[in-house]
């Protein structure tokens, strides 16, 4: 647990500055949430550099994929193996931390002020969206004026920062609103949020909506509730939203948002409406406005499309600048008379497992490109327990348990744990297949 600001985060600054980067050099940091995290994320935007937030628990293949793919000059991590990541030089910065300077750093340069957020979730492991720290500030501003946010609230981070939604919405918002600010998990559990919340006097937090419902399961007493709790990602049940404002949250706001927005697009202030609007995503916020897409008549709803000055600036690797500051979301969305938005359903090509967006065509890639495979196919399906899983349908040559091994060795490299498919199905390649 700690709080910011507190001891010496300058410190970091000052050691970052000192790494004499390029301007829009990218440096990427993997991180655990807490204020070293946040010092090294200014440190590198007041350096002049462009940060790269990536899951702390991301391998080195992982690093080394995204390093090559946005033009990695950095790393930053609390530790560091050199030889992982043909690093020509190590540093350290402080106690926590060490930064590498990378052989990529000559690949790719960004403009000073700009921020790269992953989107591994919604089109790619190695892919990100740029935007100028500016726009997120903004989009930061409109979503704490969203849920009343006041200069005298403690804003509790668990959400990892690495998240769009974490930093934006929670960190940046409590920068621009001069909040104080309180940094701790993942790993999320009911009874250690409810001990913060009141250890800390924590005024304001947010969760994904798998949280929300362990929290709805077993909620805390009241006067461990903040004022306010935000849920993001997907659509919550309206039971669990009953079940929210009867523990004690006096505010309950219910957000939509993706990191190509900036990231927030909507939100519904629950508490404050009739219990047939509590399966909604609320309303557009000042300055954004949104539109619905015919998807060719499959029956799976509308796709939303995104109008705000807060969009990317363009999706990397190698993406063309975003026209008109209008972005296509892929999420299906119908919107009723009344403006509030209702969301169907996402992309069938993304899959959300225990929280992490899954985008399944960067998963078959990888299997694809492991010696003896033919073909990958993914199918979604719901478990025992009713939580939704993915599996890979893969034909091969030879469906030996050596083979399964090779595939799973490849996807682990590259795959956080939550990421990685539940179940691998071999069969044997046809004669026919053998020679596509």
């Amino acid at each position: 647990m700690s709080q910011v600001p507190s001891s010496r985060p300058e410190d970091i600054v000052d050691a970052v500055a000192g790494l004499g980067l390029p301007p829009g050099s990218p440096v990427l940091i993997a991180m655990p949430n807490g204020r070293t995290t946040l010092a090294a994320f200014f440190g590198v935007l007041l350096a002049s550099s462009v940060p790269v937030l990536l899951p702390p628990a991301a391998g080195a293949a992982r690093i080394a994929e995204i390093s090559q793919q946005l033009g990695g000059a950095a790393l930053i991590a609390p530790r560091i193996h050199p030889s992982r990541y043909r690093a020509t030089a190590v540093h350290p910065l402080d106690g926590r931390c060490e930064a590498a300077m990378l052989e990529d750093a000559a690949q790719q340069r960004y403009q000073p002020g700009e921020v790269v957020l992953m989107t591994s979730g919604t089109s790619g492991i190695a892919s990100g969206c740029l935007h100028g720290v500016d726009a997120l500030l903004r989009n930061a501003d409109r979503h704490a004026t969203a849920i009343g946010q006041r200069t005298g609230d403690t804003v509790l981070v668990s959400l990892p920062l690495y998240y769009s939604y974490g930093l934006v919405a929670q960190a940046l918002a409590a920068f621009v609103r001069g909040s104080r600010l309180v940094v701790s998990g993942p790993p999320f559990t009911p009874h250690s949020f409810a001990e913060t919340v009141r250890d800390h006097d924590v005024t304001v937090a947010s969760l994904t909506p798998s949280s929300a419902v362990r929290l709805a399961e077993s909620p805390p007493s009241r006067s461990a509730a903040p004022r306010v709790l935000t849920v993001g990602g997907d659509a919550l049940d309206p039971q669990h939203v009953g079940s929210l404002l009867a523990s004690g949250a006096q505010e309950l706001y219910l957000t939509y948002g993706l990191t190509e927005a900036g990231p927030r697009v909507t939100t519904l202030a629950a508490h404050g409406e009739p219990e047939h609007r509590w399966s909604s995503v609320g309303v557009p916020l000042p300055g954004v406005r949104t539109s619905l897409r015919d998807c060719a008549g499959d029956g799976h709803g509308a796709e939303l499309v995104v109008e705000s000055d807060t969009v990317l600036r363009r999706k990397l690797p190698g993406g063309s600048p975003t026209v008109a500051d209008t972005v296509t979301t892929g999420d299906r969305f119908h919107i009723d008379a009344d403006g509030y938005h209702y969301f169907l359903g996402r992309s069938r090509d993304s899959v959300v497992i225990a929280g992490e967006k899954v985008w399944l065509p960067s998963v078959q890639r990888i299997a694809a490109r492991v010696p003896g495979v033919r073909r990958v196919a993914t199918t979604v399906y719901r478990d025992d327990n009713n939580e939704l899983r993915y599996g890979l349908d893969i034909t091969v040559d030879d469906p030996e348990p050596r083979q399964t091994e090779e595939i799973e060795s490849a996807l682990n490299r590259v795959l956080m744990r939550a990421e990685r498919p539940h179940r691998i199905t071999l069969r044997r390649a046809t004669t026919e297949e053998w020679h596509k």
